[in-house]
């Protein structure tokens, strides 16, 4: 059987983007969705953080992970739930770390409305969207969206201030160590008030 990309990565810290993200984080309620969120690292990064985490995942065994690592801890909500079915409650940090490109490309718009809704005025949207030359994007485009900066920038600049993108393109190993061309943009971004 496979390991999962939750039970390979549920010994790693956070990502340090999110540091670089809360570094733009106003005096707002510390209320946080964790989209994706497999073993939870960002969670307990914001947990520890005293923020509320609301985390979704559609994979069971990172359901099973999170139950048991955040057993203790009333501030972290889990759903087993994938983003075109999340109910996205209120909040002031909204993350999508190598997840959202996983949703349908049909999707995406819809799904980026849901998360503009749920986003306090001023509250951080920090995430990650796979580029035109992603191998994934190149050999499934019916299953993975690819973006140009400027798609990025049109996206997104009408109900957010882009505080912050930068773009990786090369070969980096996937959690299981299978080497990939990566094309990713990873975007800070703040909800206009």
């Amino acid at each position: 059987m496979d390991t999962s990309f939750a039970e390979l990565t549920q010994n790693l810290p956070h990502r340090p983007i999110l540091d670089k993200a809360l570094s733009y984080f106003d005096d707002l309620p510390k209320i946080a969705i964790d989209c994706g969120c497999s073993a939870g690292n960002e969670s307990t990064f914001l947990l520890q953080q005293n923020f509320i985490v609301h985390a979704f995942d559609p994979s069971v065994q990172a359901r099973d992970i999170c139950l048991q690592k955040f057993a203790e801890h009333n501030n972290f909500i889990f759903a087993l739930d994938r983003f075109e079915s999340y109910e996205f409650p209120r909040a002031s940090l909204i993350i999508a770390l190598f997840s959202l490109f996983f949703c349908a490309p049909h999707r995406v718009d819809y799904v980026l409305e849901k998360i503009s809704n749920a986003l306090f005025p001023e509250g951080i949207f920090l995430l990650q969207v796979l580029g035109k030359d992603d191998t994934w994007v190149v050999q499934e485009s019916t299953q993975f969206a690819g973006f140009e900066r400027r798609q990025l920038e049109q996206k997104f600049s009408k109900e957010f201030e882009i505080l912050w993108m930068d773009e990786l393109k090369g070969y980096k190993p996937l959690a299981n160590g299978t080497l990939k061309f990566w094309h990713f943009y990873a975007l800070i971004l703040k909800k206009k008030a």
